[in-house]
């Protein structure tokens, strides 16, 4: 009779691997590249990790097989992979030096013939042997004594069964092939792919009779004699290294390295040991990461991909937090509400009990909404399992497959597992709560204060305005300071619309996108020239090329920049100093055509830590009402509408800007 391994292979890692790795999680932070070094010397364990997490489009090794599986580990987290280790039975001894010895035979073979992948080729030569797996012993019938050609049958079962799983591992079909073709003759590999024949020769360069075999080798691998001698002698001193790395536990004569037993969830100790690793690898775990490291420890403990998980929200629907993108998105459009009296999930999630769904083939029954959920997680129906979830149960629904593992042991693993992912999941969403009412707290504080000044201001600023009304009256209507207390108005007005938007939320932009920029800076300059600079002994100078199109940004929001980089000119510059201000023409900016101002002064320069960041609100160094936001709120006014900005100062020898606003695009 043949032995039948199982579809989905259970290989178990050397004790003494695991023993290594965690002896290395016990000190302080893990090495995660050291126990990358001992998982790829471990059959099992690169092919468990892999197939967990596979390589997506049969990339992922470019940086290595240590990078990859490194990356693994770190996502699985050290208190998660103690569990797996720990929940895992594992094999007495370390792995076959002789398959340690083919694997880097094959590594260093596809480096010196530039096979592209060599990687692939250690891991098909690590994986060339099916009794470097240590299966258990379901998967070889050892009391049946087989016939030759029965052992040989068996012996292709198993080949094939390690060659799926090195498919479900996103590895090339050349592996697969490798895998599965078992031993070759030398003249078969000769016209098989490269990496078969890269195995092939590895295979014989390993054996003990190596030095017979060279001619066949030379002729598989175009190397001559010499090289062979040489690659041998340094890939035996490379399998010598990794047999004393990491050192073995010093032990009394006669004791032998203990073999780890699987934990049973049943067992009291054992549960609670395994609990305690999986709530600790889910604590304080960034929200970003919850997902991954669930969906990486649901496939390596219990040998499923990530259930769909759903908790019920405050309106009474459930919300999938956990599973298939698509599959999430599709339940959520469901709405299944808490109390549905029909659904399984809701029964589940209301009695705090397991629940089961199961598919008759016959279309919808009593629950349509059950039997979608059944048919977008694609087995014949799901069992519900409940999780304790902040005083609630939220559901966990798990595919119903034909060659699951449907073991107490494993659903109660999978409870354990996705309720700490929900748990952290449902923290990150009361502190995002939380911050909102905060926030929200604060905002509206902060308005009924803008709104209380906006409102005391606008007792002087009616003084003023009639104060000033009051003068235009008493000029004639043509007159210099007629047109001079209407500027004044005009800039009161603004003032107060202001104060009048500081108490509101932000609101889309009513004011036409579209400005002269020759009016507004003679305008700025009737307005401004006098007080800020010629009453200090500063000259201000404007020149103002003509011709220039509108650009499309509101006169308010420019006027503003402009009055902010006057009034830093003004502060900068001593009497007899001088700014410069020229509307030069147009110019091309990020792909734009623009309009460029320039504002150049003789001050003495901006230092060299502030040119650094300049634009960065920072704390005012000039005292008084000063905020030290000048400059952020002019490149955010700018940017808002497309411009920029540039700067260029040197110690004493001034400080120039250059601002590039687009010009007003015409149908």
């Amino acid at each position: 009779m043949t032995s039948n391994p199982p579809r989905v292979l259970s290989p178990r890692p050397r004790a003494a691997n695991a023993s290594a790795i965690l002896a290395l999680l016990g000190h302080g932070l893990p090495a995660w590249g050291e126990v990358a070094l001992v998982a790829a010397r471990d059959p099992a364990l690169c092919l468990a990790l892999l197939s967990a997490s596979p390589l997506a489009g049969g990339k992922g090794l470019e940086d290595g097989l240590n990078s990859a599986l490194q990356t693994r580990l770190e996502t699985l987290g050290a208190d998660l992979l103690r569990a797996w280790l720990c929940h895992t039975e594992s094999a007495s001894g370390r792995a076959d030096a002789a398959v340690l010895l083919t694997a880097e035979c094959a590594l260093h073979l596809a480096l010196e013939t530039r096979y592209p992948r060599p990687d692939e080729a250690y891991l098909a030569g690590l994986w060339l042997t099916p009794s470097t797996f240590c299966l258990p012993a379901q998967a070889a019938d050892a009391d049946v004594p087989l016939l030759p050609a029965d052992q040989a049958a068996a012996r292709h079962v198993l080949h094939a069964a390690i060659a799926e799983a090195a498919g479900r591992c996103g590895l090339s079909a050349a592996v697969r092939d490798v895998l599965e073709a078992g031993q070759l003759l030398d003249e078969q590999a000769a016209l098989a792919h490269p990496l078969l024949r890269i195995v092939h020769a590895a295979r014989l360069l390993a054996s003990e009779s190596w030095p017979r075999h060279l001619p066949a080798i030379e002729a598989l691998t175009r190397l001559d004699s010499a090289a062979l001698r040489s690659l041998r002698t340094d890939v035996g001193y490379i399998v010598a290294g990794h047999a004393a790395y990491p050192p073995a536990a010093v032990r009394p004569e006669g004791q032998a390295l203990p073999v780890i037993v699987a934990a049973d969830p049943a067992d009291a100790f054992h549960a609670a040991a395994l609990r305690g690793l999986i709530l600790a690898a889910f604590a304080e775990l960034d929200e970003s990461a919850v997902a991954p490291r669930a969906a990486l420890a649901t496939r390596l403990l219990a040998g499923r991909d990530l259930p769909l998980v759903a908790l019920a929200g405050e309106d009474g629907c459930f919300q999938a937090v956990l599973g298939p993108d698509l599959t999430r998105t599709a339940f959520n459009e469901l709405a299944l509400a808490e109390d549905d009296p029909a659904s399984c999930i809701a029964l589940a999630a209301r009695s705090g009990r397991a629940a089961a769904f199961a598919d008759n083939a016959q279309g919808p029954a009593r629950s349509v909404a059950d039997w979608q959920v059944a048919r977008w997680l694609g087995g014949r129906g799901f069992d519900c399992l409940p999780l304790a979830v902040g005083g609630r149960f939220g559901v966990a629904m798990v595919a119903v497959e034909p060659d699951a593992d449907g073991a107490a042991s494993t659903r109660w693993l999978l409870t354990e597992l996705l309720g700490a992912a929900s748990r952290r999941l449902r923290e990150h969403h009361a502190a995002r709560e939380a911050s909102a009412a905060r926030e929200a707290a604060l905002r509206g504080r902060f308005h009924a204060h803008a709104r209380r000044i906006a409102h005391e201001a606008a007792n002087p600023l009616t003084v003023i305005r009639t104060r000033l009304d009051m003068l235009g009256q008493q000029q004639a209507a043509g007159s210099a300071l007629h047109g001079e207390v209407a500027l004044l108005n005009t800039e009161l007005d603004r003032v107060a619309r202001l104060l009048r938007g500081a108490g509101e939320l932000p609101a889309d932009e009513t004011e036409l996108a579209r400005c002269n920029l020759t009016e507004l800076l003679l305008e700025m300059r009737t307005m401004y020239a006098d007080t800020l600079f010629t009453a200090k002994g500063i000259t201000f100078e404007l020149r103002a090329a003509s011709g220039v199109p509108p650009v499309a940004i509101p006169p308010s929001a420019l006027r503003q920049v402009l009055l902010n980089l006057f009034r830093n000119a003004a502060e900068a510059l001593q009497p007899g100093g001088r700014l410069a201000v020229a509307l030069a023409g147009q110019a091309n900016a990020n792909g734009r055509s623009c309009a460029e101002i320039r504002l150049v002064d003789n001050g003495p320069g901006l230092p060299e830590d502030r040119l650094a960041d300049l634009f960065a609100p920072r704390p005012s160094t000039k005292g008084g009402s000063h905020q030290g936001v000048g400059l952020s709120v002019v490149r955010d006014i700018l940017a808002q509408w497309n411009a920029s900005i540039l700067c260029r100062s040197q110690s004493g020898g001034g400080t120039s800007f250059q601002i590039f606003v687009p010009l007003e695009q015409r149908p």
